[in-house]
This record gives C-alpha cells, sequence and structure tokens, in this order.
C-alpha cells in the first residue's frame, strides 16, 4: 500500500526555495584539510586559487561569495563538498539554510562559524554579518529557514 507522509517539510537546506530570480556560479572547494568537508547553505568566501572558494570563518577582511547549494547526488542532511569538488554557490537569491534562534522576517542574517548556522544572534568573535543576507520568514525555533541573499558587490568585505 502506498503511504504519504502528512507534513512534508516546505524545502531543504541548500535548495532553492521558489522560483524566484537566482544566479548560481561554480567553484572548485580548496579547504586546507582534506577531512572537512562544506556543508549546504553556508557562506562562502573566495579562495586563493582562480576559481575556488573556502570556508567562511568568524574574521574581518574576507570577501564573501555567496552560499552553497545541495547536489542532486548529495541529498542529505549532513552531506558536503570534499576537497577539489566543483560547489554550486547561490550569488543572489532564496536559499533554504539551517537556522538557530529566533529569526524575524526582513532581519539581518548573521554566520555562526561555531554552531555552523544562521542566526539573528548580535555580532560576536564567532558571528559575523553577511553582506546582503536577510531573513525571508519569523521563527521561533531552530530549523531550516530561507534566507534572501541580495547581490552583493563582489569587493564587499565582512565589516566588523
Amino acid at each position: 500500500m502506498l503511504q504519504f507522509k502528512s507534513a512534508l517539510a516546505p524545502y531543504a537546506v541548500g535548495r532553492r526555495v521558489d522560483s524566484e530570480e537566482w544566479n548560481t556560479i561554480t567553484r572548485t572547494y580548496e579547504a586546507a584539510d582534506s577531512i572537512v568537508r562544506l556543508g549546504f547553505g553556508q557562506p562562502v568566501k573566495h579562495g586563493t586559487g582562480p576559481h575556488t572558494c573556502n570556508d567562511m570563518i568568524a574574521t574581518t577582511g574576507q570577501n564573501f561569495l555567496g552560499i552553497t547549494e545541495a547536489m542532486p547526488n548529495l541529498p542529505r542532511s549532513g552531506d558536503g563538498y570534499a576537497r577539489y569538488d566543483n560547489v554550486p554557490i547561490c550569488e543572489w537569491g532564496v536559499i533554504a539554510v539551517e537556522t538557530e534562534g529566533n529569526l524575524v522576517k526582513g532581519g539581518v542574517a548573521r554566520w555562526n562559524s561555531a554552531t555552523k548556522k544562521w542566526t539573528a544572534a548580535a555580532q560576536s568573535a564567532t558571528v559575523v554579518t553577511i553582506p546582503g543576507t536577510t531573513f525571508e520568514e519569523t521563527a521561533t525555533a531552530p530549523g531550516i529557514g530561507a534566507i534572501r541573499l541580495r547581490r552583493p558587490n563582489p569587493a564587499l568585505t565582512i565589516a566588523t
């Protein structure tokens, strides 16, 4: 007998939320460590080589590139990109990400490099504001939420 879930999730981490205009680029993940995985829905910065990307960490002066998208061949939560993988990166659009804490629609989205989740918490040693990102919905609990990424100026860096 065929059974259906009664409550399907509206979207998955690293997937586009709707059919609004969007742009995706591809870069090679240049992790310093071959064991480290780059997750879906995470911000990335320009790498040191041409057409490369790397993890965002909570420091200033990094050039934000975009948010990682999920690949069809890596569909499950917890999957990620290994060193030298091609990584699809959302430059602008609405994308689903892992969140923590209370979120307000239109509020500034920040990245917590310690928990690897998006948050509305104040900027700190591990929490940085990512240029051009805002929350697309209000939420009162951690989970999966949507972020609107407006195409940032490529010269923008993470501010203090």
